[in-house]
């Protein structure tokens, strides 16, 4: 699927990331990660060059889209991305693949401005065309309420940590 056009929203311009824009999207999921509370260590280091590596190569491949949101030309201050991936059908979706919303950022001076939600928007809405049945996300406390009101429920999905992680 080509690029959309970028579109004009407030003040802003919102267009689809291309690999050009790797290193904002990872810049963006850092600080995402350590507003989560993460501390800045060796973990995270790894994470984000293991991170790089993956997002670099779905990037080109189209199986990572993502939109970025410019206050200016040249000057991202949110995105969001999803993440497609080979997953079973089951009765209440059928599709064998599914949608996955990963790196939902948006610049401290830029929140509370309705960003996050038209990212959200944009993105229901790409799935939706491109046919999925569900999407997935991990809610950080600050994102959960937005997630809530854009319809997202919780599921019976549990976690067994297998290696300790340290905060």
């Amino acid at each position: 699927m080509e690029p959309t056009q970028p579109i004009q929203w407030k003040q802003y311009t919102i267009r689809q990331a291309t690999p050009d824009d790797l290193d904002t999207i990872m810049s963006h999921r850092r600080s995402m990660v350590l507003d989560m509370g993460r501390k800045d260590d060796a973990d995270l280091a790894e994470s984000m060059r293991t991170s790089r590596d993956f997002f670099s190569a779905r990037l080109a491949n189209g199986a990572y889209r993502a939109w970025l949101v410019e206050s200016e030309p040249g000057h991202v201050v949110a995105g969001a991305g999803v993440i497609i991936f080979e997953y079973h059908s089951s009765p209440l979706d059928p599709t064998p693949r599914r949608p996955m919303v990963v790196n939902v950022f948006t610049e401290r001076r830029h929140r509370r401005r309705g960003i996050a939600r038209k990212l959200m928007e944009l993105i229901i809405g790409w799935c939706r065309a491109e046919g999925f049945g569900s999407m997935l996300l991990h809610a950080s406390d600050e994102g959960r309420a937005l997630y809530d009101s854009l319809g997202f429920k919780p599921t019976n999905e549990m976690r067994l940590m297998l290696r300790q992680q340290a905060r």
